[in-house]
């Protein structure tokens, strides 16, 4: 039986931010735990699946509350395609995928398409929760089963951006 070691899938923050109006003075930043496969098995006849998170945080930065509506999106990774994302270690490549749902059927990435992003609100401000407020997705990662690839540490870094 031969395993594969798989490093798993960094995913990277880049953050871009929209001003929500010219008074109020909301903050949001990301954080991420990434998506790491346990080791793969070619032979197996089931996908390999593990999950990771993206977390929004906001905070409302003057008097009052203010209603906060976000969109976050995911990059191709190395592969340059959400067809398939490719892990690589070296010159060998190993398809997989993140997914917005636990169903794995909907691939999470920019909108276009037949991908998804994942968008939600929420209001933040004194009394509600301190003025911050945070909002935790899960990514659902699966590598497809029966790929004949070789030993190595497979990796691929992900862009997770934040509109708000």
């Amino acid at each position: 039986m031969r395993t594969r070691r798989l490093g798993g899938i960094v995913l990277g923050i880049a953050m871009m931010s929209v001003a929500v109006d010219s008074v109020a003075a909301i903050d949001c930043s990301l954080s991420t735990t990434g998506v790491a496969f346990s080791t793969y098995d070619p032979s197996a006849v089931a996908p390999n699946d593990s999950t990771g998170n993206v977390t929004v945080t906001c905070t409302y930065l003057s008097g009052g509350t203010e209603q906060v509506a976000y969109v976050a999106s995911l990059s191709t990774g190395g592969s340059g395609s959400y067809v398939s994302r490719r892990l690589q270690s070296g010159a060998n490549l190993l398809n997989y995928n993140l997914y917005s749902d636990a169903t794995r059927t909907t691939v999470w990435g920019n909108g276009l398409g037949g991908t998804a992003v994942i968008s939600g609100s929420f209001t933040v401000g004194p009394g509600v929760g301190n003025g911050l407020r945070q909002d935790s997705r899960t990514v659902y990662g699966r590598i497809p089963a029966r790929q004949d690839v070789l030993d190595g540490t497979y990796t691929d870094t992900i862009v997770v951006t934040l509109q708000f």
